[in-house]
């Protein structure tokens, strides 16, 4: 449950107003209007109150805060939408001047037809760019991207040399989705001309009185042809308008970006050592009793270790999703010697997201709240192209019919554990085959090991029933994090099938079917499948 200090108990987000600044701070906040019984009388619909902008992610009209019951629901409607172009809806401002988008629109589902929404600016800017702090507080700084992320653009990828000296959290990197969206941000020319027009219309349009800057948010946003947005309306009666309270999700989100895109950094980097279940690892969650409490008032401390924020996901996903990798810098440590790393610090009782310094008070906090959904499988089927031409080489020779079912799935996350993915950061997957031969039904599994954590054999499993596997298999992955990267046991599949496993070429991933190696693993292959 998010806490955030100076909100009072059970308080729910009205409203958000101007951003502003004293002149004697620089930390930039929001306006804030809350609802709550601490503070209300009959004649008061709410109070104001103020949040850092860092916080944003978390700042969605209608959400409560440090709740200690339960409360009834909103009457709110949910609708998805398709956009046409967002560049043509009206611009409109409401009384305190806060900027919106208007637009007639339909529901995809056909709940509403018809229907004047209005779009709250801060709210769409959110859910497209403010996924953490430290893109919250970018978006007022101006060249902070030119600044912080060098661009490298090649013929068939593109580098992102990111300084020593660059504040993104590197923790994050680890997050397939963050760096498919910071890399959207970067890359994408709507999306860094949208982004970038935040700082360009603050510089411009924010005005200072003797002791306060502010600005009310304003932006050029992306076209999002034929994008889908989810969102939480409200209906007015007396405007006869749907005024959005949030978005919840955004798909088919278009992107020019066709090639693999390399983060690096001479931060990133590996431990000899692997992390089980149990572990930990820089940058992942430290274990707590209860969540941090967000001060808005304290400055954070640059060198106390940053702890994720559980925050309200938005789920995203890209039209044409691209690969995105960490460049890694491999390190070994001295055998027996204490990894800093590896020391778990628990984390301070508050924390802040604003910029932090050596001369802070309390621990960083960030958020990660991005959730990518895109469709992007398609991308790791290279990792199998040998295992699925071995596969492919032994139905040819044995007339095994074309309706062999071949798919590729994500590995889960487990627990702190980052095995789930490889060491460049990608998703790690597991290949199935599922066929008959001499009329008995066995699995093949294959886990992509081309970051040679763990040499695993391809697996074959002879089973009974093919849906009982199929129930078993999300648990059946689970496992295999848990192991460290192993098999599960053969104790593991009892009444489920029998397993036995087949040794893999040295070079599995430069191999050619030509190859003595090739043959000789196709032959272990078809033996193990008939002595099983």
């Amino acid at each position: 449950m998010v806490k955030i200090k100076n909100f009072p108990e059970n308080s729910r987000i009205t409203f958000l107003g101007s951003i502003f600044k004293d002149i004697k701070n620089r930390e930039w906040n929001i306006t804030v209007g809350l609802e709550s019984n601490k503070y209300l009388d009959k004649d008061q619909k709410y109070t104001l109150n103020h949040a850092r902008f860092s916080n944003m992610p978390l700042l969605a009209r209608n959400r409560r805060f440090n709740q200690t019951k339960n409360f009834s629901s909103f009457n709110e409607s949910l609708i998805t939408i398709k956009i046409d172009d967002l560049q043509e809806w009206d611009v409109v401002t409401n009384k305190s001047n806060q900027y919106h988008f208007s637009h007639i629109v339909s529901d995809i589902h056909g709940k509403l037809t018809d229907i004047e929404i209005i779009l709250p600016q801060i709210e769409l800017a959110r859910v497209l760019f403010f996924h953490n702090a430290y893109l919250s507080r970018g978006a007022l700084d101006q060249g902070r991207l030119t600044r912080e992320f060098d661009i490298i653009k090649e013929d068939h990828q593109t580098l992102i040399n990111i300084p020593v000296l660059c504040n993104f959290p590197m923790s994050q990197f680890n997050n397939i989705g963050m760096r498919r969206l910071l890399a959207w941000i970067l890359l994408d020319t709507e999306a860094r001309t949208s982004f970038e027009s935040i700082s360009k219309n603050f510089l411009s349009e924010k005005l200072q009185t003797k002791f306060r800057e502010f600005w009310n948010f304003n932006f050029v946003p992306p076209s999002l042809k034929d994008t889908e947005i989810t969102l939480k309306v409200y209906f007015s009666a007396k405007q006869n308008k749907y005024y959005v309270n949030e978005i919840l999700a955004i798909s088919n989100l278009p992107s020019e970006i066709n090639h693999t895109v390399i983060f690096c950094s001479p931060k990133f980097t590996v431990k000899n050592t692997q992390v089980s279940s149990g572990g930990s690892s820089r940058g992942s969650k430290t274990p707590r009793n209860e969540d941090p409490i967000i001060d808005n008032e304290k400055e954070a401390n640059s060198d106390k270790p940053t702890v994720i924020i559980d925050s309200q996901k938005i789920i995203m996903s890209l039209a044409s999703p691209f690969e995105t990798q960490k460049a890694i810098i491999k390190r070994s440590g001295k055998k027996g010697k204490i990894n800093n790393d590896d020391i778990n610090i628990l984390p301070e009782p508050h924390v802040g997201t604003g910029e932090s310094s050596i001369f802070g008070e309390i621990g960083r906090g960030e958020f990660e709240n991005c959730q990518d959904e895109s469709d992007d499988l398609e991308l790791f089927m290279k990792r199998f192209e040998a295992f699925q031409a071995m596969i492919e080489e032994f139905r040819s020779q044995h007339h095994i019919p074309s309706k062999v079912k071949f798919t590729i799935s994500k590995l889960p996350a487990v627990n702190r554990s980052k095995l789930h993915l490889t060491d460049d950061g990608i998703l790690r997957c597991i290949a199935e085959v599922q066929l008959e031969f001499q009329n008995k039904q066995f699995i093949i599994l294959e886990i992509d090991t081309s970051d040679n954590r763990k040499s695993l054999s391809t697996l074959i499993i002879k089973v009974n029933n093919t849906e009982i596997w199929d129930q078993h298999f999300p648990k059946f992955k689970e496992d295999i994090i848990k192991r460290s990267l192993r098999w599960p046991t053969a104790k593991s599949l009892n009444n489920i099938g029998i397993p036995k496993g087949v040794n893999h070429p040295k070079n599995k991933f430069e191999i050619a079917i030509s190859d003595k190696e090739f043959k000789d693993w196709k032959n272990r292959f078809i033996e193990v499948l008939k002595s099983t």
